[in-house]
């Protein structure tokens, strides 16, 4: 179990004796760490591309220029590049691999830009079966046939006649890449039925504390409507996890980002995930067919709703986070808060607000909750006098109770219902802090600079503690349950010293308001009648 699963099951339960307080009282293997932009053995310069809009995804066969009998040895290793405002591919043609991949948006703890593929990694390789032999395309050479500012063609002939094309283009929108595989027979040889498309080389992890990238380091796949993860725990066996049947993209993920191969013109037959030198791997199996081409969406970019869909309307679904039933309230509150930040550029000052907006919303329901609060405690006095009077008689006790509670219009559970319909607000939210793309390295102010990681210096636990010691002081009146006034807060800091400094400003606004809520519905509040 991860610690988004610990941390949300701990949260459920304390909220769960908070709810119950204030009834009783009236959320593998690392791979090899990102080096330093790889410098090319016999580079090409560098393509910028231009900025006008192509249809890059599905394009025309490669013509065939100048096929080669392609070893690695007889070719000299060279490079190409793709570059837009957005990222930067370099490709290899030792195997048509894609060998360094950058996000120029996204930055690392030290400021570099965010890196996919590890030091010597090989990603996109190709291996296939020809006459009954296993062939691994990724030690082959191949010549660049065609480059230009928006794609790179290379090709090669194998031994036995198969000629082999891969054509990488430039998405028409996202980042990532369009991949075009042609594998031609001229000669007839007996070629498998399928071909691999392989990401075997992982991915970098980017955040400061690996740990929140091991959490969440995972091979993905969707088979139809189902979304797959595996994880590296699972994949870390001698045979690799297949999955036969229909499907629709493949990939591995981190805590914020996704490589994934998306087959465009047909779907895939399986997908093989495992570990490859201590690597997460994805390898799609798509149909071996003579004088074709397959189309492949690479999507290479942050796991982000609108650019995921924006390449493909599934791969959206990596992005939805938390408890399946609250995904539809997870992405009203993520909509709320990138709506208001639109207006303002602080996210810190964001989540004040919608504690704001919040906390108005259910105003209603607090104050009549508080108001049901406050004549449940006027009415202990009678109710003890009650429980005195029927005592050995427990179906009258309840019957008086119950006629007491109608006769001055009290609901028992009336100072439990605010709290409970707050629960999916909260627990939504903690889904968006903790997991989306958004708000990580967001900054509030001083030494908060990164509302999507916990509070380094514990000060928003703290201060949140301490406003939560003064919000329950006002309410709680009966004796017996004092000791939660002094028992609950150092409890919550504890816990929410290792949540995210968001969340932490959150409830602290939220606390700090229900302070000020609960004076005003103290000196609005009339005693009940006898």
């Amino acid at each position: 179990m991860d610690s988004n699963k610990r941390t949300f099951i701990a949260l459920i339960m304390i909220l769960g004796v908070f709810v119950a307080f204030q009834y009783l009282s009236p959320k593998g293997q690392a791979p090899v760490q990102q080096s330093q932009e790889q410098q090319p053995v016999a580079a090409v310069p560098e393509a910028e591309s231009t900025a006008g809009q192509q249809e890059a995804l599905i394009a025309a066969q490669p013509q065939k220029r100048n096929a080669v009998k392609g070893a690695a040895p007889q070719i000299p290793v060279t490079q190409s590049t793709l570059e837009t405002k957005d990222f930067r591919a370099v490709f290899s043609n030792q195997g048509a691999c894609l060998v360094e991949y950058s996000l120029k948006r996204y930055k690392l703890p030290d400021g570099k830009v965010v890196q996919f593929i590890p030091e010597n990694g090989q990603a996109l390789t190709i291996d296939l079966t020809a006459n009954g032999v296993p062939v691994d395309l990724s030690q082959y050479g191949f010549t660049v046939d065609e480059e230009t500012a928006r794609s790179v063609t290379y090709q090669t002939k194998l031994a036995n006649g198969l000629i082999v094309t891969k054509r990488y283009a430039l998405l028409d929108k996202g980042p990532g890449l369009a991949l075009n595989i042609s594998i031609e027979n001229p000669d007839g040889v007996a070629l498998g039925p399928r071909y691999n498309l392989s990401w075997n080389c992982g991915l970098n992890f980017t955040e400061k504390d690996q740990k929140i990238d091991e959490n969440e380091y995972a091979a993905i796949s969707m088979l139809g409507k189902e979304l797959a993860s595996d994880k590296a725990g699972k994949l870390a066996k001698p045979d690799l996890v297949e999955i036969e049947g229909d499907i629709i993209f493949s990939g591995v993920r981190t805590k914020y980002f996704l490589a994934a191969m998306v087959p465009i013109n047909k779907t895939a037959a399986a997908v093989k995930q495992g570990i490859n030198e201590g690597r997460i791997s994805s390898r799609l199996s798509l149909k071996a067919e003579p004088q074709g081409y397959d189309s492949i969406a690479i999507y290479l970019g942050p796991i982000h709703h609108q650019m995921l869909s924006g390449v493909f309307p599934q791969l959206d679904k990596v992005a939805d986070t938390g408890w399946k039933p609250l995904q539809p309230v997870t992405r009203g509150i993520l909509w709320l808060l990138l709506f208001l930040h639109s207006f303002i550029p602080n996210y810190g000052l964001v989540i004040i607000l919608f504690s704001v907006i919040i906390k108005v919303a259910f105003f209603p329901l607090s104050y009549k909750g508080m108001k049901s609060m406050k004549h449940m405690q006027q009415l202990q006095p009678k109710m003890k006098k009650i429980q005195e009077q029927h005592k050995k008689d427990p179906g009258k006790l309840n019957q008086e109770t119950m006629a007491l509670y109608k006769k001055h219009g009290v609901n028992p559970l009336g100072g439990c219902l605010p709290l409970l319909l707050q629960m999916p607000v909260f627990f939504a939210l903690y889904s968006v802090l903790a997991n989306t793309i958004e708000l990580r390295q967001a900054p509030f102010i001083f030494w908060i600079n990164d509302l999507a990681i916990k509070d380094p210096y514990y000060v928003l636990p703290a201060l949140m503690g301490i406003a939560m010691f003064f919000q329950q002081k006002m309410t709680t009146v009966d004796p017996k349950q004092k000791f939660m006034i002094y028992m609950m807060p150092p409890f919550m800091v504890f816990i929410f010293s290792s949540l995210p400094a968001g969340l932490n400003l959150y409830w602290l606004i939220y606390n700090i308001l229900s302070i000020g809520e609960q004076y005003i519905i103290h000196l609005r509040h009339k005693p009940i009648e006898d």
